[in-house]
């Protein structure tokens, strides 16, 4: 088996054997090598499931890998501590007549050609999931996700759902995403709470909210007669809800980007995911501020410098802050730096990324010797 993995070329698929169970890939994910690196028996392999791998390659051993000429058949999970792979849709007795229960029927295979608008909805544009019957489907109701691209002959939406990954849904039942209402007259704690419980529920709009609401009242609070809670007194309590929303704005970011890849096979970064990049970016650059000693803002915020167009500069500047996380540690490292444990290995992954960008920045700047010869 080595001899025939050494022999993989940049582009070639690989999978993940079966009982290779790691944080980040498992048996039976399947991805596309972005080089093998022969000498240390090692692959950067750019998985299909960004939910569970995230959106960078990752280095994987030959030993856990196999050769995979054709793609199998593997459903994406919900992403690193999930239930697991989501069951298909089952389809609706034979006795059923409800529309809503056929809607939830398996859906035919794709055809094409896909469009990218189809009557009130758009490419990229973030839905809701409802009037599913079928028991499997009812879990899918509520459950938002992007748009991917419509095919008209099975008349279906292809979108990617927060969670069990990609599904194939009829128009009828999806629809935009409404206004979101936070509420109001809760303590900072309180705000806080209602974010954290979001963003746990993949509910992120509510969370930059909830955390927003309490950043402002913490920062209200500042102003000459304003009542003070507890926590306007603590500069790291502040730093915690900055680095929360950077958190917040970076997981939209990667999951515009991946909708970006799978709707139009283009690995380009789009405006709505550099948006959520740069105010990660902001955030993760406040919580620094308020507490230098905050490793995983950092962390964060080398996320976020990655998540923005590529460039040598940006590879940089990511490389700086993702060294600076890791020289922390636990129970504070240089500059009394704190970075748990568990992160580290994390942390070392998307540095290891960010240099290979950088590289390959670099190989690009390099000008052709034969295309600067003299005229």
């Amino acid at each position: 088996m080595s001899s025939n993995l050494e022999d993989i070329k940049k582009g070639d698929r690989v999978r993940v054997q079966g009982g290779r169970n790691f944080e980040k890939f498992h048996g039976g994910m399947e991805g596309t090598v972005v080089e093998n690196n022969r000498d240390s028996r090692n692959m950067l392999v750019q998985f299909d499931d960004v939910r569970t791998s995230g959106p960078e390659p990752l280095i994987v051993a030959y030993k856990h890998l196999e050769l995979a000429p054709e793609r199998g058949g593997y459903r994406p999970g919900p992403g690193p501590g999930g239930p697991g792979p989501s069951p298909p849709l089952a389809a609706p007795s034979s006795s059923s007549s409800s529309s809503c229960a056929a809607a939830a029927a398996p859906a035919p295979a794709p055809q094409g050609p896909f469009l990218l608008e189809h009557g009130d909805f758009k490419s990229r544009q973030l839905v809701v999931l409802h009037g599913l019957q079928s028991a499997a489907a009812q879990e899918l109701n509520d459950k938002r996700g992007r748009l991917l691209k419509f095919d008209p002959t099975a008349e279906r939406w292809e979108l990617d759902v927060r969670g069990p990954g990609n599904k194939r849904i009829k128009p009828e039942n999806l629809r935009k995403l409404g206004k979101v209402v936070v509420e109001k007259d809760l303590s900072v704690a309180g705000f806080k709470e209602r974010g954290n419980a979001a963003f746990q529920k993949q509910e992120y709009e509510e969370a930059v909210e909830y955390y927003g609401a309490a950043i402002d009242a913490l920062e209200e609070a500042a102003e000459e007669g304003a009542e003070r809670p507890a926590e306007a007194d603590d500069p790291k309590y502040l730093a915690v809800l900055y680095s929360n929303r950077a958190q917040v704005y970076i997981t939209l970011c990667r999951e515009v980007h991946v909708v970006d890849k799978a709707a139009n096979s283009e690995d380009t970064v789009s405006k709505e995911a550099r948006t959520c990049a740069m105010k990660a970016n902001m955030d993760a650059a406040q919580a620094i501020e308020l507490d230098p000693t905050f490793g995983k803002a950092y962390y964060r915020r080398g996320c976020a410098v990655l998540g923005m167009a590529p460039s040598a500069s940006r590879s940089k500047e990511a490389i700086y802050w993702l060294e600076t996380a890791l020289s922390g540690r636990a129970s504070g490292g240089k500059d009394g730096i704190v970075l748990p444990n568990a992160m580290r290995h994390e942390v070392s992954n998307l540095l290891d990324y960010a240099k290979q960008r950088l590289d390959v920045m670099t190989e690009v700047a390099i000008p052709d010797p034969d295309a600067c010869k003299q005229q």
